[in-house]
């Protein structure tokens, strides 16, 4: 039998923030489920030319900014220690800090250690608080509301899920074809989103 396509809000949040909330954990199944698997060439690819976010860079990133939305956004506070005080998001450049060598282990616990700050740090929050808006002190003239802050990272982390289905496909053929073609390098379990 087939299960109905449904919305299934979060328990412990109201409703309406629950239905987000899910959303949220529906997209990081996604991510996780295309990293699956992923070795660590694949994990520190940085294309053919070199010059673009590996896919390692690409889950640090969606980890920080989830942290920076919550903390510095919704919250409007520094950073806790336990959160990862000091994390880099870019480079001197603008580019998406490059975090090479890391194992995918490593990555996953950052993502699960991240969302979980972000669930737990929202689950007292009123209706009323979700929908208020605010401004965080490092942009002026911007306001937004928590939930809006929880659309952008839902509709962030699928774009991003969305680079790494490409990157991996990429290596993977980038990969058999110095191998001499014989056969795929990387797991492809998790397909395209």
């Amino acid at each position: 039998m087939m299960r109905p396509r449904q919305i299934n809000p979060l328990p412990g949040y109201e409703p309406e923030m629950g239905g987000w909330l899910w959303a949220l954990e529906e997209v990081r199944c996604l991510t996780l489920s295309l990293v699956q698997g992923v070795d660590q060439r694949t994990l520190d690819w940085e294309g053919p030319d070199g010059r673009e976010n590996s896919i390692g860079s690409l889950l640090y990133h969606i980890a920080v900014s989830e942290m920076r939305w919550l903390f510095l956004g919704i919250l409007r506070r520094d950073f806790p220690l336990a959160a990862g005080a000091g994390l880099q998001h870019r480079d001197g450049r603008g580019r998406l800090t490059p975090v090479l060598g890391v194992p995918l282990a490593d990555h996953l616990v950052c993502l699960r250690c991240s969302r979980e700050f972000l669930l737990e740090a929202l689950r007292p929050m009123s209706l009323a608080e979700w929908r208020r808006p605010c401004s965080p002190p490092c942009r002026e003239g911007c306001e937004f509301t928590p939930e809006w802050a929880v659309f952008h990272l839902v509709e962030h982390e699928a774009g991003h899920a969305f680079q790494i289905s490409g990157l991996k496909a990429r290596a993977a053929r980038v990969f058999a074809s110095r191998n001499g073609g014989d056969g795929l390098v990387v797991s492809m379990k998790g397909g395209a989103p």
